[in-house]
């Protein structure tokens, strides 16, 4: 065994040459054995770089994309919270009111019609009933359509919650795994130990990297490019939707204001009538 610890390139030289032939044929042939090892390497490790490198551009891709998706589906949600704003709480709420004045109407001019005799005054009780039937009736159905509305909202709801309890998951994975790299370069500052430098260990970790690069590229090829592309069409036509939606929504205030002229029309006649 040649002792090379703190010895010049010639002494080492020079102690090589005075070993037996056996021994420095020996030492020749597992240095050349190390150089062809660091060598076959060294080509693995240029390839998984350049594969790297490739690779970083379709993760760097997906990951534009992903968030290209997030942002217009959070645009899409509130475009729909604004037509759902304009839709009940601004549509649905005039025409409410609508009903209610077209039925009071109803009421203050079967309250000013002129009845002779019990078959007009029955006449004019049996349409009492009537308007009070059609208004209950209307209530009724539009009871059951807000408390179907109400079950989809409450299922929406608990979707929103399953994906904050998915977004909360993702944070907790970032985190444990920032720490887990931050441990990894505390450990790469105390330097390289000798046992994790070989060649056999370098191979080991050329071939984990490897096959880590493998199933990244799977995943980017096989589901992510796939799944995003996917569910940028989906936003694309849920826009469209909503904006057919948003333009039906005006569509259909023009109608209630229209209606609302005509009940104020209605209820100035209705007065007109009383009065006389």
């Amino acid at each position: 065994m040649v002792d090379i610890a703190g010895k010049s390139q010639a002494e080492i030289e020079a102690a090589v040459q005075a070993l037996p032939e056996d021994e420095r044929n020996k030492l020749m042939a597992a240095l050349s054995k190390g150089s062809d090892a660091v060598q076959t390497n060294r080509a693995k490790i240029a390839e998984n770089e350049a594969t790297l490198h490739e690779l970083h551009q379709e993760v760097m891709l997906n990951k534009v994309k992903v968030y290209q998706a997030r942002s217009q589906i959070e645009e899409n949600r509130d475009l729909i919270m604004k037509n759902y704003a304009s839709a009940f709480i601004g549509n649905r709420q005039m025409a409410n009111q609508n009903t209610d004045d077209i039925f009071k109407n109803r009421v203050a001019i079967l309250d000013a019609l002129k009845v002779e005799g019990p078959v007009q005054e029955n006449f004019r009780n049996t349409k009492y009933n009537e308007a009070t039937i059609e208004y209950l009736e209307n209530r009724s159905l539009l009871n059951n359509r807000v408390a179907k509305v109400n079950d989809k909202m409450s299922a929406a709801n608990a979707l929103l919650i399953e994906i904050n309890d998915m977004i909360m998951t993702s944070n907790e994975e970032i985190v444990a795994f920032n720490a887990a790299q931050i441990e990894t370069n505390k450990k790469l500052l105390e330097g390289i130990l000798p046992d994790k430098a070989t060649p056999e260990a370098n191979a080991a970790r050329i071939a984990e990297n490897k096959a880590r690069i493998d199933k990244i590229s799977e995943r980017c090829l096989k589901y992510n490019r796939e799944k995003v592309d996917n569910v940028l069409e989906s936003v694309k036509a849920n826009r469209t939707h909503i904006e057919e939606n948003a333009q039906k929504i005006l569509e259909r205030r023009a109608e209630i204001e229209k209606n609302r002229a005509a009940i104020a029309e209605n209820a100035q006649k209705v007065a007109a009538l009383l009065r006389g």
